[in-house]
């Protein structure tokens, strides 16, 4: 019997809202490039297509899906949305639909709902299996139920994240969950500069040493861990200052600003809770003498992958996604998760020892290369359409 070939309608609807905009190109590309034939499905605020050439076709079917206007209305045209998408896909005749997961939501249920009723093999990338904006709350398992039914194949980003994937989604046949490295390597932007002209492209002191908590703020990604660390690391070096660069998410403003205030750190802290553009982003990791990483729970993290792709000097909390990529000492440093103290003096330690940082650096861009390359995960990702299609 002749083997399907693999026609993938790839939908991401937040893609440039909330900045995911770079990890969605990054992957259709590596598909694509992998000889698979696709179109992204996404939302009207996403630009990269509109300034790089890309060999597949961007659709931005959903149109006002976001935004301050009522939530019965812009649901209506998410709704409306999928099912264009879904017309589109037949039409173009695809066969394979790969759609990510964030939260457990209706409207992601829907999207794979519409698209099993019509027949298309269904592979999903689970991102966070337990929904953040709930740390800390008991988890209702009953949701995945709905989703597990209708999935074929599904794809994680580490060992802990199959292991929970696994844990609620008991059913699920342990060889149609696949670990496949997140790749956030940056193949369209680079800071080709010293760090001096970095710093002075995104108005940054250039006579301080500055670490850099880069990326979205939720809760469980610790940057109050990271400010009562900093506090103390002051008081051992005047010379350094704090960068935290990106958009509050589900958390209180007022909770990392008086720890601030409490500390006296107003003149030491550069707070821009702002969505950085993709082509400023390089500017941050050149201009960083160390990138910190002090998450409590992740299942995988761009952020990290990024800053081996950049070449940063990483210090992360000691967590098993990070574990198994960082080796203490060789590309990053590790700390005890949520202690401060030892990230104070992990921090301290490698900002005193230049030697130490440019080993680090070395080491973590040699391991962006080996483990974490776009093409490396294009052709996993396509071996894995062909098993949903061909079973």
């Amino acid at each position: 019997m002749r083997l399907k070939d693999s026609k993938v309608a790839f939908v991401e609807p937040i893609g440039g809202h909330r900045g995911n905009e770079f990890y969605d190109f990054g992957l259709c590309k590596a598909v694509n490039d992998a000889g698979i034939e696709l179109s992204f499905y996404t939302c009207d605020e996403t630009h990269l297509d509109e300034q790089f050439p890309f060999s597949f076709k961007t659709i931005k079917s959903f149109n006002k899906v976001y935004g301050k206007e009522l939530k019965i209305i812009r649901g209506v045209r998410y709704v409306l949305a999928i099912r264009k998408t879904l017309q589109d896909a037949k039409a173009k005749g695809y066969n394979v639909l790969h759609a990510n997961i964030y939260h457990f939501s209706r409207l992601e249920l829907l999207i794979l709902r519409m698209f099993k009723n019509n027949g298309f093999k269904i592979v999903t990338t689970i991102h966070d299996v337990e929904d953040f904006q709930k740390y800390g709350t008991t988890v209702n398992s009953d949701k995945y139920l709905k989703f597990e039914k209708l999935i074929d194949h599904i794809i994680v980003h580490s060992d802990f994240a199959k292991q929970s994937v696994e844990k609620y989604f008991s059913k699920t046949i342990p060889s149609h969950i696949h670990k496949v490295p997140h790749g956030d390597t940056d193949f369209l932007y680079a800071a080709n500069c010293s760090v001096a002209e970095a710093r002075e492209k995104i108005k940054l002191p250039t006579n301080k040493k500055l670490i850099l908590f880069f990326g979205q703020i939720k809760k469980v990604k610790g940057l109050d861990v990271l400010l009562k660390a900093f506090a103390q690391l002051r008081k051992q070096n005047s010379e350094v200052q704090l960068v935290v660069a990106g958009p509050i998410w589900k958390v209180e403003e007022t909770e990392f600003l008086n720890i601030i205030r409490e500390n006296n750190m107003e003149g030491d802290c550069i707070m821009r809770l702002e969505y950085i553009a993709n082509e400023m982003i390089p500017y941050y990791f050149r201009a960083a003498d160390i990138v910190a990483l002090p998450y409590r729970k992740i299942y995988s993290s761009g952020v990290l992958i990024r800053s081996l792709d950049y070449g940063a000097a990483i210090v992360a909390s000691d967590l098993d996604v990070f574990k198994d990529i960082i080796a203490d000492g060789q590309n990053g440093i590790l700390f005890q998760t949520e202690n401060p103290d030892d990230l104070s003096i992990k921090m301290q330690n490698l900002l005193a020892n230049k030697q130490l940082q440019e080993k680090l650096k070395a080491g973590a861009k040699q391991t962006a290369n080996e483990k974490f390359s776009w093409k490396l995960i294009g052709e996993k990702v396509k071996a894995i359409y062909s098993l949903a299609l061909n079973e």
